[in-house]
């Protein structure tokens, strides 16, 4: 979906579930829960290193004369969209690299010009990604016929970044890419020290591939971050996993500060990480009705692997306001 515009007033929730106390911050919430990732008998697909010399497949947009936008407050992907005459669908092919639902005041979006089709569009030059550390992109067959490719990314800086996105394509046995997705994180804010998970599903059918590679495209350091960040009250209940290590439950308790105004967004991710400390399994979760701060809540989480079993698990979450 579309999320609007915010100045992103945010909490980061960091905790390492496996064995988490009291103590960091977090957001308040409601009852409903989006997994998005579902468990998966299929087999792991196969794996690569990030290779320099395969490059993305050059994505398609609608006008060889394209033009800049400067993101306003309030703004929505579909609205811009909609305001220039174009599809959302033709936005989002100008903008390979965009997270619709991460737009922030001052971000440039490309625009191409209506209806013209078929020309490439020239990219918006975007800022050169931090020095983070990637692990091995892998992609992990469902059931149905499609995979799951994630994109383990660890903040080795000393302080918070935001903006995660980046590309995974794959690679056909002579060494040629076929496919490139865009691959974006299930939340904005990443604490120093902890790891994301950036992360794209890929319908079936998959064709067979040989390997996968990676590049991580944007990673920004916070500005601002006592001003558009929030501490949030958190603690965990409990966290346990199942007696064959496929699954996670967490409980926990989240509450806003009393004197925060306005309507938070409040967004939870918990991370599942394997024995190689590679993410390989993740869920999202959102309340459907605004946070009371002041007030505190218990949420149940469960995320599933997609791959290994489950060592551990991390849980990262922010609370974003518009302004």
């Amino acid at each position: 979906m579309d999320g609007t515009v915010r100045l992103l007033l945010a909490g980061a929730l960091v905790a390492g579930l496996a064995g988490c106390a009291p103590g960091t911050k977090a957001a308040p919430a409601s009852a409903t829960a989006a997994l998005l990732p579902i468990q998966t008998d299929g087999p792991v697909a196969p794996s690569g290193t990030r290779t320099p010399t395969v490059e993305p497949l050059v994505t398609v947009g609608s006008s060889p004369t394209p033009q800049a936008y400067l993101v306003r407050a309030n703004d929505t992907f579909l609205g811009i969209a909609l305001a220039f005459g174009l599809t959302r669908e033709e936005l989002a092919a100008a903008n390979p690299g965009l997270n619709p639902d991460l737009l922030s005041i001052g971000q440039a979006i490309l625009i191409p010009a209506a209806g013209a089709g078929g020309g490439t569009a020239t990219p918006i030059p975007t800022p050169t990604p931090l020095p983070l550390q990637a692990g091995a992109p892998r992609c992990h067959m469902t059931s149905s016929g499609g995979a799951w490719c994630l994109l383990t990314v660890l903040n080795s800086t000393a302080g918070a970044v935001e903006g995660l996105s980046g590309w995974v394509t794959l690679i056909d046995a002579s060494g040629g890419a076929f496919l490139t997705v865009p691959v974006y994180p299930p939340l904005n804010l990443v604490p120093a020290g902890k790891a994301m998970v950036l992360a794209a599903f890929v319908s079936a059918p998959v064709p067979d591939f040989a390997a996968v590679a990676s590049a991580l495209t944007m990673a920004v350091p916070v500005q601002d971050a006592e001003r558009r960040y929030l501490a949030l009250d958190w603690s965990v209940r409990s966290s346990m996993a199942a007696p064959d290590h496929r699954s996670w439950t967490a409980e926990v308790e989240l509450g806003l500060p009393a004197e925060v105004r306005g309507a938070p967004r409040v967004a939870l991710a918990m991370l599942a990480f394997d024995a190689h400390d590679e993410i390989v399994g993740f869920t999202k979760w959102e309340p459907d009705t605004l946070p009371i701060p002041g007030s505190l809540t218990t949420v149940r989480l469960s995320v599933y692997s997609l791959g290994p079993a489950i060592e551990r698990v991390d849980l990262l979450g922010e609370a974003l306001a518009t302004p």
